[in-house]
């Protein structure tokens, strides 16, 4: 018998013992935002936990987690010596305390009300009042015209009636439309207070959303874990000033990006990075499956020639892939499809379409796929909110070869280039640009994606002390055998109104083909084309003409510098030149 009362015993002792393990207070954070990587639409967000645990295993909660976040891309990293064994992500409604709240809110609404009846009485008193004294006003009316039918004139009690009844008219509209602006105003009051209280007592409860952490370690120390996870609501855009000082070659490139997070969270004092890659939580590639092909005639209205080519073709085509890449497997049907389509294509078109296509979307993916991330120097704070804020990804000053461009052909004005090199370490990324020179805004323009080592240009508004006119001089027609002769002559005059010399391309054209039957010849020129490798490569053979010329100081009207060229074309008398 006392064996088995001591058995009893130390089994109520373990039981209590498991019972308060099982019940002892998980510890809960909410860790400190320390990281956060900005993609386009996304965020990638880091808390910092540093916390005692015992030794064994534990559980940790981790609280306050915002509401845009992707629940399933929860993870957490930790040091050597502790292991993460799981990490869960749960939501739960938590009812709000709110009975205060709301009968403090009663209470001003029934104040509100009872003033607003006091105002309403006090009004129709006074309304009733200026009544009365309309009345007065005939009243005296129709005694003065008695007196005066019957010859009798008082005008010294007729003229205090009416000043009475003047200045109590007066007085009654004044306080009308006083009380009419008071009883709106406490309208109003009640209104708003109303929408507080039927939203506060809407609100009564709301949804908590946790990280639930089991973890293993051997030692009882403080230990340093880092939970990530991604937000929606989040998004960045790059944008430039380019700032040019033609006097010492350089232009300044000040890179810098607009971003704005409504994920739900306050981003404080954080390391802040900014990418172009696509987080994305799928695993395993997709599943090449096999093409099975066979004939058919093809209908009157899918002629090769009528395929839709283009940008947005090849854009739309990129798109699709990439929004299904990140479905994963789910996605693997509409992949092939897309790849089905694609191939298709490519078998029942020529091989100039096949060309101009796949040189398309290399376009666009060279300047929509490129992955790149920047490193913010410094601390900063994004507040969830729809503000955009203004950061600077870097500074740079770039080396620059200034020219003056004149196309008289597209229009009159005489812009200044710039030729740069990016000799930084950073990619600049296509996007908008704030034109300056001499520290005077000059436009809006649109940079070029460019990869580091890469020269672009950058337009830097008009100089309108540089002119250029473009005139068709004369023009021969001549008729040998079965074909026409047109001979075309022309002028160009610039005219340079600064004090010192400048650099200027003349850019012009002669019409090009690649039609046996017409036959184009550039006759003369003076002075001679550029000599430029790459132009004589690429654009010389279209017809584009190019003179690379230096202006000097003040030569204008007659002193203007000409340039002079003439062509021929020579096609059947019986046809009419027109745009292909």
């Amino acid at each position: 018998m006392k064996n088995q009362t001591q058995t009893l015993t130390l089994a109520i002792v373990v039981i209590a013992l498991l019972a308060s393990v099982a019940f002892a207070d998980v510890p809960t954070t909410t860790g400190t935002i320390s990281k956060v990587t900005v993609y386009r639409g996304q965020a990638l967000v880091t808390r910092t936990i540093s916390i005692d645990l015992p030794p064994g295993a534990s559980e940790l909660i981790v609280k306050d987690l915002p509401a845009m976040i992707v629940s399933e891309s929860i993870y957490a990293q930790t040091s050597d010596n502790i292991k993460v064994l799981s990490v869960r992500y749960r939501q739960k409604a938590v009812s709000q305390a709110t009975r205060e709240e709301v009968k403090q809110l009663d209470a001003r609404i029934e104040d509100v009300k009872y003033k607003l009846k006091c105002a309403d009485r006090d009004y129709k008193h006074f309304s009733h009042y200026g009544k009365m004294f309309d009345g007065l006003k005939d009243f005296t009316i129709t005694a003065a015209k008695s007196d005066l039918n019957r010859g009798l004139l008082t005008f010294e009690p007729i003229e205090k009636l009416a000043t009475l009844i003047e200045d109590k008219a007066f007085e009654y509209h004044k306080r009308t439309t006083e009380l009419e602006d008071k009883i709106a105003e406490l309208q109003k009051d009640r209104e708003l207070l109303e929408r507080k209280r039927k939203e506060l007592a809407a609100g009564r409860s709301r949804t908590e959303r946790e990280a639930v952490l089991f973890l293993s370690r051997a030692g009882g120390k403080k230990v340093s874990i880092e939970l990530s996870y991604l937000v929606n609501g989040a998004n960045w855009q790059q944008q430039y000033n380019l700032r040019a000082n033609p006097k010492k070659s350089n232009v300044l490139i000040e890179y810098n990006a607009v971003v704005n997070q409504t994920s739900g969270e306050d981003w404080n004092g954080v390391a802040l990075s900014l990418s172009t890659a696509e987080p994305t939580m799928v695993a395993a590639p997709p599943i090449l499956e096999p093409m099975l092909v066979a004939l058919s005639r093809p209908a009157p209205t899918q002629q090769a020639g009528q395929v839709l080519l283009g940008a947005e073709q090849a854009r739309q085509y990129l798109k699709g892939r990439k929004a299904n890449i990140k479905r994963g497997i789910a996605a693997n049907a509409e992949l092939n499809r897309l790849a089905v389509s694609n191939q298709l294509f490519f078998f029942n078109v020529d091989q100039r379409q096949v060309q101009e296509f796949q040189q398309k979307m290399a376009e666009i993916s060279r300047t929509e796929g490129v992955s790149v991330t920047y490193d913010l120097p410094g601390r900063l704070t994004l507040p969830s909110r729809s503000d955009q804020q203004l950061v600077t990804i870097a500074s740079i000053t770039a080396r620059a070869d200034f020219t003056l461009i004149a196309t008289p052909l597209l229009t009159d004005y005489v812009y200044l280039q710039a030729e740069l090199l990016n000799d930084s370490d950073t990619v600049l990324l296509p996007g908008q640009a704030s034109m300056f020179r001499n520290g005077e805004f000059v436009g809006k323009s649109q940079l070029p994606q460019v990869t580091i080592g890469e020269k672009f240009t950058a337009g830097f508004g008009i100089d309108s002390q540089v002119q250029v006119a473009h005139e068709l001089e004369d023009k021969k027609t001549r008729i040998q055998g079965g074909n026409r002769i047109d001979t075309y002559h022309y002028r160009i005059a610039l005219s340079n109104y600064k004090n010192t010399a400048v650099e200027l391309r003349l850019l012009d054209r002669l019409p090009y083909t690649d039609n046996t039957s017409i036959k184009i010849e550039l006759e003369k020129t003076e002075p001679q084309l550029s000599t430029d490798s790459e132009y004589l490569r690429r654009s010389r053979k279209k017809g584009i003409l190019r003179w690379d010329m230096k202006l000097v100081p003040n030569t204008v009207d007659r002193n203007a510098t000409v340039v002079k060229y003439s062509f021929t074309m020579e096609y059947d008398r019986n046809m009419q030149i027109q745009p292909r």
